[in-house]
Formats: structure tokens, C-alpha cells, sequence
């Protein structure tokens, strides 16, 4: 059964309690009244024009319970961490194989032709009084050789004299080559004179002028008019 509501509870409340009640337009006059009495005169005329004024906030932050889910970031292992895994380590046992890098020298090809700025190697400059040649040997010796084709033309060691294969690893003082009998071998730089095989094209490259990281030798700038020694 419905109940019936009380008849005092639709009756407007007494005028003791809302003699004391604020409206919304009471509490505006307030306001300007305490700002005209408080302000210069100079800035009474504005004060209606200030108060229209809206202002944003531009750093409020909604309160939607929304989180921005940020990206993960890669996690990498360090140089540290991939030496102690032996990822850094290339083994005279490695499984490598030299027909399995024949592709990585055919990569190489395209990438060195390149960076050379040639359409064929038989472009390259042969003679020092070539204006090109100062320019093609920067551009050599800041190139990646890693997949080159490499022969050891002369050392200061004999016994390095005539190793040849791909370059697989360069670090800053040895090159790491695997030969056609699949062997891997290590080259130090500073005792070596380097060919390079390129179709129609051999350069040669003293390795004592790349005893340097890759990284850091990408950017080097090397001295102009340089004469190598062995």
C-alpha cells in the first residue's frame, strides 16, 4: 500500500530560515561590493568585465581514472654481459662456414659501391693526382669492412703473408677472417698491409691506419696526404 506524505513536508520552510539563505545573485553582490570598496578607483569600471574573463588551465589533469600506458623499452644486454655469454667471441671452432659467408661478401659488394659513390669499381681512381683521390680514400677508410674479401699482402710477421678469406669481425686491433678451408684466423692490424678484392678492382689498405673501432672510425676524419709505412 502506498503511504500518504506527510502535508508538512510540502510546505515552504519558515520564513526565520530563509531570511538567513544566500542565493547565488546575493553572494555575486557581496563580492562586488567588497571589490569596489577595496579596489582603486580606476579599476572599479573594469571589475564586471574581469570577472566574465575564463582562464584555462593547461596543465589540469583529467581525473578519468584513464593511465597512459607508456611504451617498454627494449631491454639489451651490455657489452659486458654479451662478452661473459661469449657472444662477443668467434672460435677457431665456430660451425661458420666460408660458402655461408660468400653472401655477406655479395652484400658487402653492393654497400661498398656505394658508399664509394661509383656504378662500377673500375670507376675508382689509380693515381694520386686523380682529384677523386683524396675523397675515395676517406670514404674507404671510414667504410665497414666486415664481409670484404681480404688477402695479406705484406707484414712485418712472414708468417701472416698470403692469409686470405671474409672478414667477420673487426674489433679495434685484429681483423677475424674465415678462409676457404673454413678456419678462422686473426690478423692484427698494426703489422699488415691489406688487399682488398672488388670485381675489375683491388685496393690495398694498411691496417695500421685502422687501428681503430668501426664506430668510432665511421666518423673519423683521417689526415689528408698521408704516406702509410708498414
Amino acid at each position: 500500500m502506498m503511504r500518504k506524505t506527510p502535508e508538512s513536508l510540502c510546505k515552504p520552510l519558515p520564513y526565520e530560515i530563509t531570511k538567513h539563505a544566500a542565493t547565488t545573485e546575493d553572494r555575486e553582490r557581496i563580492v562586488l561590493n567588497f571589490l569596489e570598496t577595496s579596489l582603486p578607483n580606476s579599476d572599479v569600471n573594469e571589475i564586471t568585465t574581469e570577472l566574465k574573463k575564463t582562464f584555462i588551465f593547461g596543465k589540469l589533469k583529467s581525473h578519468d581514472g584513464k593511465k597512459k600506458v607508456l611504451p617498454k623499452k627494449g631491454k639489451f644486454l651490455s657489452s659486458r654481459k654479451r662478452k661473459l655469454l661469449g657472444l662477443k667471441n668467434i672460435g677457431p671452432e665456430s660451425e661458420l662456414k666460408y660458402k655461408d659467408l660468400e653472401s655477406l661478401n655479395h652484400l658487402w659488394l653492393g654497400y661498398i659501391q656505394q658508399a664509394l659513390g661509383v656504378r662500377y669499381f673500375g670507376e675508382l681512381p689509380t693515381s694520386p693526382v686523380d682529384a677523386r683521390w683524396e675523397i675515395t680514400n676517406q670514404k674507404l677508410m671510414r667504410a665497414d669492412l666486415h664481409g670484404a674479401k681480404v688477402t695479406v699482402a705484406r707484414s712485418k710477421c712472414p708468417s701472416l703473408v698470403g692469409i686470405q678469406g671474409i672478414i667477420l669481425q673487426d674489433t679495434r686491433n685484429t681483423f677475424r677472417v674465415i678462409g676457404k678451408d673454413d678456419k678462422i684466423r686473426t690478423i692484427p692490424k698494426e703489422v699488415v698491409v691489406l688487399k682488398i678484392h672488388l670485381p675489375g678492382a683491388t685496393l690495398e689498405l694498411f691496417g695500421k691506419e685502422l687501428c681503430i673501432r668501426p664506430a668510432e672510425r665511421a666518423v673519423k676524419k683521417f689526415k689528408a696526404n698521408h704516406l702509410g709505412e708498414l
